[in-house]
């Protein structure tokens, strides 16, 4: 019996310190889940944070684009407006070059009416000479009225050239008047 007895101690001892590190073993693992739970919680919160966050990245991304559409619109527009600002400063220098080479053409026809006006008094000989002369004079009459036309086509880039160009021809036309003119005797 007395072994008995002490199989019954040892049994209990040995639950006894069983159920102590059954209680150790479960106050670790409620521990352990309440840190769990814990930890779940704020992973929870940060998720919910990052989510928010990237809602509102998402709408500030969605009002960036709309406003750089709206910039695009109107720095479009404005571009547009300012382009046809610029063709239209374009086409009135092209008018006001085109005015001015005209009237120096008509001044200088002046002079050449003026000539056929003495050459009707000139005697036979003179005449036809003046009248070989002013078939030059008339050919360059074409070339500064074509040269005077290239200003309707003048871009900002060209209007130097085409407006050299006229004013060389015009140049010319007055040398050949002059020459045409020597043909005639003096009144």
């Amino acid at each position: 019996m007395k072994k008995s007895l002490l199989v019954a101690l040892f049994v209990l001892g040995c639950s006894a310190e069983a159920e102590k590190k059954l209680a150790d073993f479960k106050k670790e693992a409620e521990e352990r889940v309440a840190k769990l739970e814990t930890e779940a919680k704020s992973a929870k919160s940060k998720l919910a944070d990052a989510e928010q966050q990237l809602n509102e990245a998402k709408t500030q991304l969605t009002d960036a684009k709309t406003k750089l559409e709206e910039a695009e619109k109107a720095a479009k527009a404005g571009a547009d407006e300012q382009a046809k600002l610029a063709e239209a400063a374009i086409g009135k220098a092209r008018q006001a070059f085109k005015d001015k080479a005209k009237l120096q053409l008509t001044e200088v026809n002046k002079e050449l009416n003026e000539l056929g006006a003495r050459a009707g008094k000139a005697p036979a000989k003179a005449k036809t000479a003046f009248t070989k002369a002013m078939q030059d004079v008339k050919k360059q009459q074409a070339t500064v009225a074509k040269d005077i036309a290239a200003f309707d086509t003048a871009t900002l880039e060209t209007f130097k050239t085409v407006n050299a160009k006229v004013q060389t021809s015009l140049a010319v036309l007055k040398n050949k008047i002059h020459a045409a003119g020597a043909k005639l005797p003096k009144s």
